[in-house]
């Protein structure tokens, strides 16, 4: 017992210099991706929404940076649109355990906050690793959260999101124990939208790190949180996931940090659909493939990528669309890609698109989860009108911490997303920025360069 003390307890002690040199360089990576997201995703039009939705609230007080667009508010707020940003198109991380989009909770909050207690860049990456840390152990922690309809980001993140808030502010363990036990009852975030659309989804970022935030205020004011919040017997674990896994939220503290357990994505939809997209490169690498050629494409999938992208009906919206595993294939072949550019309002009426979806199959394959070193693999057949049949198989896809990108990958994808708003010399300097974050005395030295124009 007393899991939740023992976390609180180690965030009040970690230093910056305590934090290993492989977990710092991860940290820079998620930073420099997630920042990629929210300029990308700052001009759709659910991010303008969301940009609108806290402008017509907006307070006096300009502590914070709302990215691309420049304007100043309350970090709360600031915190709250660019984490809309930043899931916006589903390009963010994923935590390869307990499968939340923590990126897109936490960083958002901790520059948001950084900014406003004009913190160091090394203060900063000390708050984004325990963020990472606090919110994937208790999502370890919670292994049937998910199966039960929650979103996994917006139920753990809140935590992440006090804790990191808490360690900006210099909370000590008291302190720290009260944000976690108020940023429980902050937890929010159901998963309908996979199955009937809507774009409530491009909000659950934002709601998290606006409540994480929002518990460590509250702590100031002198709010109590419940000591035991995390394994209470009316607690969050047995509240989201009933049966739970309460040693992973202090198995190798301090010892294995969680940050480098983080996948990246290399598509902008739903991650369990990375080994089929990658073994259609496979694929397609080796044989220009006509559409038009093809007679049928059946994928094996494990149950969870079945249940999460596996759907037999068109997409109604790109929300759903992005958890089609149909509609992403076909998406891929027609319009050769599967980024924010290619998921649009008019691709999802095309009717070469929808045509091919009508020759793809999924198929519920139990033995793919026994592959070895595999993470959400499949196993890919197409067969074209003249007969001929071409197979690939992927264990795990590419961001996957099986299959890591590299380093210049993760470059190369935050270039194509910070295209959609900055010239190219703009956004090298935020790479350069990043690369030298250890280096930077105020960390409004980098949210001062995430603004357009």
């Amino acid at each position: 017992m007393d899991e939740t003390k023992e976390l609180a307890r180690f965030v009040s002690k970690v230093t910056f210099d305590g934090i290993p040199d492989s977990a710092v360089a991860k940290a820079k990576e998620l930073i420099l991706d997630q920042l990629g997201c929210q300029l990308a995703g700052a001009t759709l039009p659910w991010s303008k929404a969301s940009y609108e939705y806290i402008m017509d609230n907006r307070s006096q007080r300009e502590e914070s940076t709302v990215v691309t667009f420049g304007v100043k508010t309350i970090a709360q707020d600031a915190a709250f649109a660019n984490a809309n940003f930043g899931h916006g198109f589903m390009g963010d991380d994923t935590d390869s355990v307990c499968h939340a989009h923590l990126g897109s909770i936490i960083i958002p909050a901790a520059l948001a906050m950084g900014e406003r207690e004009r913190i160091s860049g090394k203060e900063f990456m000390r708050a984004v690793v325990l963020g990472y840390e606090v919110a994937s152990r208790i999502g370890a922690a919670a292994p049937f959260a998910e199966g039960r309809g929650f979103h996994p980001g917006p139920i753990f993140g809140p935590f992440g999101v006090a804790a990191c808030t808490g360690a900006i502010l210099g909370f000590d363990e008291n302190q720290l124990l009260d944000a976690l036990g108020i940023a429980g009852s902050h937890s929010s975030g159901l998963m309908e939208y996979s199955k009937s659309g809507g774009t409530v989804n491009r909000l659950h970022s934002g709601i998290a790190a606006y409540g994480g935030i929002r518990a460590a205020l509250l702590t100031l004011r002198g709010f109590r949180g419940p000591a035991t919040i995390l394994e209470g017997e009316r607690g969050f674990l047995r509240a989201f996931s009933g049966e739970c896994s309460l040693e992973e939220i202090t198995r190798g503290l301090g010892r294995e940090f969680r940050v480098l357990l983080i996948d990246l994505k290399a598509y902008c939809c739903c991650g369990t659909s990375s080994a089929s997209l990658d073994a259609l490169s496979k694929i397609t690498s080796e044989l220009a493939i006509h559409p038009k050629e093809i007679e049928e494409i059946t994928v094996n999938v494990t149950p969870l990528t079945f249940r999460l992208t596996g759907s037999t009906l068109e997409p109604k919206d790109i929300t759903s669309a992005q958890f089609n595993g149909r509609f992403g294939i076909a998406l891929r072949l027609i319009k050769g890609g599967n980024s924010f550019r290619e998921y649009s309002e008019e691709n999802l009426s095309d009717p070469e698109i929808l045509d091919l979806m009508g020759k793809i199959r999924f198929i519920l394959d139990e033995d793919l989860e026994k592959m070895r070193k595999s993470d959400n693999p499949a196993k890919m057949m197409v067969r074209l009108a003249d007969g001929s049949v071409f197979e690939a198989t992927v264990s795990a896809g590419k961001g996957s911490i099986l299959n890591p990108m590299t380093k210049e990958e993760v470059i190369q994808k935050f270039r194509g997303f910070a295209s959609a708003v900055f010239p190219d010399d703009k956004a090298e300097a935020i790479v350069e920025t990043v690369e030298q974050l250890h280096l930077v005395d105020d960390i409004h030295d980098l949210t001062k360069m995430l603004v357009a124009g």
